[in-house]
């Protein structure tokens, strides 16, 4: 599948779509500008596919692949909504850069969270300077949520899979600890008036 996704990215990608993209929202900005600029989200965009397949590589991880899988899970259904923040259909190409920033950050994130699960895949995560470019294209305040959401669905998934936070073997398995006396307290307490 991710083959498949490379192939799209790699034929359905280039400096000159993206930049006749960009040159909608421009302005008054001079082309020569909104030329290197698009330069350098092509090669942002076309790194998607490596970003998902070291995602998926991750998801299959002995000790951590559930919460993994169930964080991927989540990202990829926002990545394939067609009415997501910036609609390819309205925006073109251009459309791809919530997606890319979301991805890439989302594997950066694991990466962090899970320094030591196992991948297979090279991935050569985007630059810094070029995450900050970016983040600069996108609208208002984007950036930030998609980062929020990154770690918040990290954070979810790890709530709801916690095994792979503790166990230092694949054969320990974790149970969930149901906290009957805190809901018993719960219950005791007088309901407040309204």
């Amino acid at each position: 599948m991710i083959d498949l996704l490379r192939i799209g990215f790699d034929e359905g990608i280039s400096a000159d779509e993206i930049a006749d993209g960009l040159r909608r929202h421009a302005g008054d900005v001079a082309r020569e500008d909104v030329d290197e600029l698009a330069a350098v989200l092509e090669g942002y965009l076309r790194t998607v596919p490596d970003a998902l397949a070291t995602a998926l590589g991750m998801s299959k991880d002995p000790h951590f692949g559930r919460a993994v899988a169930f964080a991927t899970g989540t990202i990829l259904t926002y990545i394939f909504d067609e009415e997501d923040l910036l609609p390819e259909a309205s925006y073109g190409v251009v459309g791809l850069l919530d997606d890319a920033y979301l991805v890439h950050g989302f594997v950066d994130s694991l990466r962090r969270m899970y320094p030591l699960a196992a991948v297979q895949t090279e991935y050569a995560a985007p630059d810094a300077r070029t995450s900050e470019i970016v983040a600069a294209v996108l609208p208002e305040g984007v950036a930030e949520s998609l980062r929020r959401t990154c770690e918040s669905t990290i954070q979810v998934a790890q709530a709801l899979f916690p095994s792979g936070q503790r166990v230092d073997t694949a054969d320990v398995s974790f149970e969930p600890q149901l906290r009957v006396s805190e809901a018993v307290a719960a219950a005791a307490e007088p309901i407040p008036s309204a």
